[in-house]
């Protein structure tokens, strides 16, 4: 919990980092909003799956957790992107995991976060936007300790 608050102080400190103009951001950034926005919008639908449908109270508070991060992190991505004028993209809506089950939710979790993880890294190595690169910097952990999580039930 203290380190979600954390993460969200720190973040909202970032808006005023450096603001820009739609003509600044380059593919490598737009492509970052875009991957990352949509796979939140995908992290956040299966969790409220695995909250209306799951039994497991494991499975439960770590959804609800996930949840919960991926609000306030999709809804920092989107408020930078907004004040450096940058279009956010138009989603379609996230997959539906059918039938549900909660080995399906773990397993679709990992895999998502996996590759999370790998585009987050490059734009925090490689992003052209400093505040971008510092969001992605600042996400990853959450990001990897929600995968360790994943990971433990998976094998409990």
């Amino acid at each position: 919990m203290l380190v979600k608050y954390a993460f969200v102080i720190t973040i909202s400190c970032l808006g005023a980092a450096s603001l820009g103009h739609a003509a600044d951001q380059l593919p490598v950034d737009t492509d970052f909003v875009s991957k990352a926005e949509r796979s939140g919008d995908q992290e956040i639908a299966d969790a409220r799956d695995a909250l209306a449908k799951s039994k497991d109270p494991a499975i439960y508070g770590l959804a609800k957790r996930i949840e919960e991060d991926g609000t306030v992190v999709n809804r920092r991505l989107v408020t930078l992107a907004t004040e450096k004028g940058w279009p956010t993209p138009t989603l379609d809506p996230p997959d539906t995991m059918s039938p549900y089950s909660d080995h399906r939710f773990v397993v679709r979790q990992i895999r998502a976060l996996h590759d999370a993880l790998t585009f987050y890294s490059e734009e925090a190595a490689n992003g052209a936007d400093t505040a971008l690169q510092e969001f992605a910097r600042r996400t990853m952990p959450i990001l990897r300790q929600r995968l360790a999580s994943l990971q433990s039930l998976r094998t409990s």
